[in-house]
């Protein structure tokens, strides 16, 4: 089964939230007209975006609940379709702009993928990506330190090998790109704030989304109460004033164009 398979809701009602606060930024970055080809999908949230600023999107995705999610999200307008890079159904510099918000840190094969992403953009249109640096975000390190404090039982690493790996910074993205043929605009840190419930953000680890809700699913019943009990006292620290949680995100954004 793929990490993504069986996901979507959960993502939804959590993480896709995360995602979310990179949207305005990857925008503002392709704003130049044409056709917008959006690859990793997900919830459709970015697709909506596109589409309600004018564009003519497409958005892509390899997973069969997150496709039907962003179908049920956007306008009969955007174009939705399954699939992923490296082997996109599409041809050749046929995009004005192409985003891919937090999928580079998901592949098996960067490089590839990234290859993929500049055969299908036009010459000299932007490409814009966001990843997860390699320092996790407070909600996930709140997450570890709660299930080795309950005695989760490790799962298998995800990482990849270190002829596909690359470093996860601004640095890292951009000699990634370089290699793969893109000519680099801007690779930077972002940040904004993310607000969250709770009970949202634990329903997307139980549901299984990412490595927490892989780990998560990985114990027993009464090691997934323990750890969600201590988990719930060390996100209270980011408690906000109106209520909820209130994480502070760091991600790397590249920005980049097909020479």
């Amino acid at each position: 089964m793929s990490t993504w398979e069986g996901v979507a809701e959960a993502y939804r009602r959590s993480f896709a939230t995360l995602c979310a606060g990179a949207i305005p930024t990857l925008l503002a970055a392709t704003a130049t007209g044409g056709d917008h080809l959006d690859v990793g999908c997900g919830s459709g949230d970015l697709a909506l975006a596109a589409a309600r600023e004018g564009r003519r999107v497409l958005a892509v995705d390899p997973d069969p609940g997150m496709v039907a999610m962003t179908r049920a999200a956007v306008p009969e307008a955007v174009r939705v379709v399954a699939g992923a890079a490296p082997t996109l159904p599409l041809p050749d510099g046929s995009f004005g702009a192409v985003t891919a918000n937090f999928v580079v840190n998901h592949v098996p094969d960067p490089r590839a993928t990234l290859r993929d992403l500049a055969r299908v953009a036009a010459p000299s249109a932007p490409v814009a990506m966001t990843i997860w640096p390699s320092v996790p975000g407070p909600h996930l390190a709140a997450y570890a330190e709660a299930s080795r404090a309950a005695g989760a039982v490790p799962t298998p690493s995800t990482r990849l090998p270190d002829h596909l790996d690359f470093p996860r910074s601004a640095e890292g993205l951009a000699g990634l790109a370089q290699e793969s043929g893109l000519r680099v605009e801007q690779a930077e840190e972002i940040g904004w704030t993310w607000r969250i419930s709770a009970d949202d953000l634990m329903a997307g680890i139980a549901g299984g989304v990412g490595g927490a809700g892989s780990t998560h699913r990985a114990q027993s019943a009464a090691v997934r109460t323990e750890i969600e009990s201590r988990v719930r006292e060390l996100w209270s620290r980011f408690a906000a004033v109106d209520g909820g949680l209130a994480f502070p995100v760091t991600a790397v954004l590249l920005v980049a164009s097909r020479p």
